[in-house]
């Protein structure tokens, strides 16, 4: 297959620009929708802070290639796209209380600046208004009813993979490969996205078969990659997640393989605070195992798997930018991580 994007821009650049041309309007609707309601005026605060500090153009991206990948009209999947945006940021925020993530890379989370009980009903609020979405989605009612199926299994499934760590939390001793289970779970989200858009573009059995295997395998790099940035601390969230035992799969994986950096872990569990000097020792630590190639590894893995997923469909310019989209990955990995690029 050809490119989409040429040129000698960086592939933070080129991913930028994918999401844009193919999510961009959804993702400023999904982020100011309910601003205009007059309901929720009592919110308005905390719901600008949202529209000012998230967006999602990944999920309708995602719907709109893949049901104009099978022959379908992009548009056809907006309203769709802007209700799993919104059930995602429902997620987002809840998650963030379940962390007590209090701040995400110099910027307070909802709960952290305007408490759990804000974020609880915001969160709530942006998941009914999703529901009432889906509910007036003008499609035949098969078609319906696999999308909300579809939709159900992600709730269930994202659902029990929280509780799953919530239990991993309480355990003394937790290995990398349920942290990696829990990361593979979670690439249902993106897999949903790319079998909504197959149905929606009237997609066949297998046609959706292989675009929610490329979903799943993009799951699973993003996950990857946004796990090792937080272990690497790029999100200045991991002396969080070590006081919550929250850990991330890289440093997990990191522990197992280094006897010293596990027992100045343990040290750490069992402080109320965790320093800078010693979250740079943790990381430093960690980097000196080359768990990082590791990563890189799994992310190149799971690139090719997604790409042979595509083989076996038509070509046509959105195939092309999905392969596109998956072959960039490994390099904007490397681009987010600032001591790779120095």
């Amino acid at each position: 297959m050809k490119s989409a994007i040429k040129g000698s821009d960086s592939a933070t650049q080129k991913c930028h620009q994918i999401l844009e041309e193919n999510g961009g309007k959804i993702a400023e609707k999904s982020r100011s929708i309910l601003l205009s309601d007059p309901k929720l005026k009592e919110l308005k605060e905390p719901l600008e802070f949202i529209s000012k500090n998230w967006r999602d153009p990944l999920t309708p991206s995602l719907l709109a290639l893949s049901c104009k990948a099978v022959g379908g009209i992009p548009r056809n999947t907006h309203n769709s796209a802007l209700a799993i945006s919104l059930i995602n940021l429902s997620f987002f925020l809840w998650d963030d209380i379940i962390d007590h993530s209090s701040a995400k890379i110099f910027k307070p989370t909802l709960s952290g600046k305007y408490g759990s009980g804000t974020a609880l009903i915001v969160g709530g609020m942006i998941s009914a208004k999703a529901f009432s979405i889906l509910n007036n989605l003008k499609f035949k009612k098969i078609k319906k009813e696999a999308i909300n199926r579809l939709i159900w299994d992600l709730l269930s499934i994202m659902a029990k993979a929280e509780m799953h760590s919530i239990k991993m939390r309480s355990q003394k001793n937790y290995s990398s490969s349920a942290k990696l289970w829990k990361i593979k779970t979670e690439s249902i989200d993106p897999q949903t996205c790319l079998r909504i858009g197959a149905i929606i573009g009237d997609g066949s059995d297998r046609e959706i078969e292989c675009l929610g295997n490329y979903g799943s395998n993009l799951g699973v790099i993003l996950g990857l990659m946004n796990d090792f940035r937080v272990a690497a601390n790029l999100t200045l969230e991991l002396a969080t997640k070590i006081k919550l035992k929250a850990l991330p799969y890289s440093l997990l994986l990191a522990t197992e393989r280094s006897e010293k950096l596990r027992k100045r872990l343990e040290k750490l569990l069992i402080k109320d605070n965790v320093d800078q000097a010693s979250i740079k020792l943790i990381v430093g630590g960690m980097l000196e195992t080359l768990v990082l190639e590791d990563i890189q590894k799994k992310v190149d893995f799971f690139v090719q798997r997604a790409k042979e997923s595509l083989n076996s469909l038509k070509q046509n310019s959105a195939t092309i930018t999905l392969q596109s989209f998956i072959e960039l990955q490994p390099r904007f990995f490397v681009e987010s991580i600032p001591f790779l690029e120095s």
